[in-house]
């Protein structure tokens, strides 16, 4: 189990990093292209918002959270909490760049926002652009070209971030 991976696209992408934070079994979560209610900021986020993905997918949250439709910035927490509840293990974040209802730049900041609660939490230097990958830290990130799949650079993105990880431990 020193290797275990849970990871997901999209809502199964939100479902991998709260799989992750409940479950210290995993070493590493995968959220690919995320977003709305996963690795993407919500204060001031562009694209989906919680009146979006509440309206759209009722069933997925409980009803405490539609509260926060139209009011992000009353939420008494934001997504890179998630993101800190897997800390001290290691957790990717994958965008594409028109992916605009994931947001990339939510993403990262929600990156840079968790870093506090890793020992060595994200380490990058600027804004992402497509074909970036900033693996140093204990919290990853990559951005592709393309919309919202999950691609096959995707998971060799997920695959050099292990192998760098675990290479890094021996």
């Amino acid at each position: 189990l020193d290797c275990a991976i849970v990871c997901g696209h999209s809502r199964l992408g939100k479902t991998a990093l709260l799989a992750a934070a409940v479950d210290t079994r995993f070493a590493f979560a995968y959220a690919n292209e995320s977003g709305c209610s996963g690795a993407a900021v919500t204060r001031d986020k562009r694209g989906e918002r919680v009146r979006n993905i509440c309206t759209m997918f009722p069933y997925w949250f409980c009803d405490n959270y539609r509260q926060y439709m139209d009011r992000e910035e009353e939420m008494p927490f934001d997504q890179h909490y998630l993101i800190a509840c897997i800390a001290p293990r290691k957790v990717l974040v994958g965008s594409a760049v028109q992916d605009k209802t994931a947001d990339p730049i939510s993403e990262q900041l929600a990156c840079l926002a968790a870093s506090p609660a890793f020992e060595n939490g994200f380490v990058c230097d600027g804004v992402a652009k497509p074909g970036d990958e900033f693996f140093e830290g204990d919290i990853g990130y990559h951005m592709r070209e393309g919309t919202h799949y999950f691609h096959r650079e995707d998971w060799l993105k997920l695959i050099k971030f292990v192998e760098h990880h675990t290479n890094k431990a021996k």
